[in-house]
């Protein structure tokens, strides 16, 4: 009986670590047609609690589908930030800050053990590329610019996260089906260093390029860009639906156009200002847009019903803000604070931090006015307008006051280091869900496996160091950057040179373009190309 009772307890023991293990024991999640990754950048799990605690029935579509926890370390340090995070998430390979789609330049935190150093810098290839050499379409949506790090961690390959002129040019060149969110100005010939004009150059691959809500929802065509801001799209509760979409308006119609491939297709999207909200600590932003959110995770679990061949897999890719449901106001008597307490100054809100600084009047007299108005404050204080008045950042200002009233506590205006939760929906029969503790790298490596592809191998297809093979091959390179932010390759053998331009996905020789089917990327140090640019040199 005792042996058996030691059994028993032995086994449970290794049950319940089975779940921090987990990916590496199983190696077969089966396949899956589509795959649709959703990520709220910043959401903890006490900002979650907070906006399900301001909806009307008190619960979310995301709680039916929660499967465990993420670990979101990076490669080197405990505290992930966007870039990092999101890279481990689309590659599969945990790495550090600020790279974008890249391999790390060094490691030794947990996830990170299969760190190979001869591989430091080099371009990773992700799920949406791996996706792409399967003939499934792809998309990518934000309510930030396209550029910023979590859609750009999908879709380009850089050291520097902020070098959003090239990350922009890179989604360009990406041949990607639909792309929706802000950051035209990047886009824009008169913005950029190079001085091209990429709206042109989008019309001109046969994108269908919109700019309003009309426009999108009147939108048949196979190939989608649109661009609602110049670098940003208002958060929920400010936006006007005339003049941008919601995050589930972008998901609905993406989901339309994806849909038409009878191959499948890969989509990210990311509510990108939960992020922005918690770093000025706006409990209102906050609720905004993980409920913004929350209606994007239904339209796209609505789609998995109706069609039964698509996993849905969600999760932040790390905290902001350190947000809590209950602060030092209440330290004693939190257990009998009602829940009007919390919620009456925020969920009935009209306008975010942000949005009360558009409405403040040039003498700043209509302060005391706009909190009434808006929050329904009706105590604020002559210091607190002064603060206001004063403030370097508003919308920080105004989440402080707000925040104090509702018993919202902050830790930290940056990130934090704390597990997110885990979501996964699977109406593929073929596809089981992701379950237990996992690293953010996991859920890249449950990705490439439902799709059956191997994206080590794909990455040494796409990007191959230029010099070192083009040299093999008995041809001269120069690395020409005389022409300002146009930099280009140019390979010459038997008095041919083909010219390979940066952050495109093509060859010039003889004044033609060759198609290469990947990008050329130049990472600060050396150009990789891909496997069918060094096919063009005999």
């Amino acid at each position: 009986m005792k042996f058996i009772k030691k059994l028993f307890t032995t086994a449970l023991a290794i049950f319940t670590l089975l779940p921090s293990i987990a990916f590496a024991e199983k190696a077969d999640y089966g396949s899956a047609k589509n795959i649709i990754i959703m990520i709220p950048d910043g959401m903890n799990v006490e900002s979650l609690t907070t906006a399900r605690w301001m909806t009307d029935d008190y619960t979310l579509t995301l709680d039916s589908m929660a499967t465990g926890l993420v670990r979101t370390n990076n490669a080197n340090t405990p505290i992930a930030d966007s870039a990092p995070a999101g890279t481990s998430m689309a590659t599969g390979i945990k790495t550090e800050s600020p790279y974008i789609g890249t391999y790390p330049s060094s490691a030794g935190m947990p996830g990170a053990e299969t760190f190979e150093e001869n591989r430091s810098n080099m371009p990773i290839a992700n799920v949406l590329e791996g996706a792409k050499s399967l003939g499934k379409s792809t998309g990518i949506i934000s309510t930030s610019n396209i550029q910023h790090a979590t859609p750009a961690d999908f879709s380009a390959h850089h050291l520097d996260r902020n070098a959003y002129e090239e990350i922009g040019e890179q989604q360009v060149y990406q041949n990607i089906d639909v792309v929706l969110g802000a950051g035209s100005q990047y886009l824009e010939g008169k913005n950029r260093a190079d001085g091209e004009d990429l709206v042109k150059e989008i019309k001109s691959l046969g994108y269908g390029y919109v700019t309003s809500p009309s426009e999108l929802e009147n939108f048949s065509g196979d190939k989608l860009w649109g661009m609602f801001g110049e670098s940003e799209l208002s958060y929920e509760i400010d936006r006007d639906p005339k003049k941008e979409p919601s995050l589930a308006e972008m998901t609905d119609k993406a989901l339309n156009v994806l849909s038409k491939n009878k191959d499948g297709f890969f989509l990210m999207v990311e509510g990108s200002k939960i992020d922005w909200a918690a770093h000025a600590n706006d409990p209102v932003g906050v609720k905004s847009d993980i409920i913004a959110f929350d209606e994007a995770v239904k339209v796209a679990r609505d789609f998995a019903d109706k069609n039964k061949d698509t996993v849905i897999v969600c999760a932040a890719d790390h905290g902001t803000g350190g947000m809590t449901f209950g602060n030092n106001n209440i330290a004693k008597g939190y257990d009998r604070e009602p829940l009007d307490s919390f919620t009456k100054y925020i969920k009935n809100a009209k306008i975010t931090g942000q949005g009360f600084e558009s409405k403040i009047n040039s003498d700043k007299s209509n302060i005391r006015e706009l909190f009434l108005e808006n929050y329904n404050i009706d105590d604020i204080t002559d210091k607190e307008i002064e603060s206001i008045k004063s403030a370097k950042d508003v919308q920080e200002a105004v989440g402080k006051i707000v925040s104090s009233r509702a018993n919202i506590g902050w830790t930290t205006g940056g990130h934090v280091g704390g597990d997110v939760a885990l979501y996964c929906y699977s109406t593929d029969p073929n596809a089981e869900i992701i379950s237990g503790t996992v690293h953010n790298s996991d859920i890249g490596k449950y990705m490439e496996d439902l799709f059956n592809l191997n994206l080590k191998e794909l990455t040494d297809k796409l990007y191959l160091p230029a010099r070192e093979k083009f040299e093999e091959k008995g041809a001269t390179v120069e690395y020409d950057n005389s022409e300002k932010s146009n930099a280009v390759l140019k390979v010459t053998k038997d008095n041919i040179t083909i010219e390979f331009p940066m952050y495109k996905n093509y060859g010039i020789k003889d004044g033609k373009k060759i198609e290469l089917g990947g990008l050329v990327i130049h990472n600060g140090e050396k150009v990789y190309v891909p496997q069918s640019a060094l096919d063009l040199i005999s």
